[in-house]
């Protein structure tokens, strides 16, 4: 299942919570979020979910904006933290470099 709208399913037979969720681009605190207030239980618990699971998801991926907030947009890291992206962390690093090279000619 493909569109414009939603990504390619990887070829796999299970996947993990992280791999879900990056999928529907949401986070997993996000989706424990979803799941409890909705009374909705997807896959059979731990960190296992199948193709079909990923499926049903990107079918209903329009009912978790509410849980998304505007600055995440689903990329959290590992401590739920809101993730750079790359032209973030060159940004940074530029500006860090500027620095070492007026540092050491100055």
């Amino acid at each position: 299942m493909t569109n414009s709208a939603n990504p390619l399913i990887p070829a796999k037979r299970y996947f993990t919570l992280d791999e879900l969720c990056e999928l529907v681009q949401i986070s997993p605190m996000q989706f424990a979020q979803w799941q409890r207030e909705n009374g909705v239980v997807v896959g059979y618990g731990g960190d296992r979910y199948t193709r079909a699971d990923a499926v049903k998801l990107l079918k209903l991926k329009d009912t978790f904006a509410p849980y998304i907030d505007g600055l995440s947009q689903g990329r959290l890291d590992a401590e739920g933290n809101p993730a750079a992206d790359a032209e973030e962390v060159r940004s940074s690093l530029k500006k860090i470099l500027a620095g070492v090279e007026q540092a050491l000619a100055g």
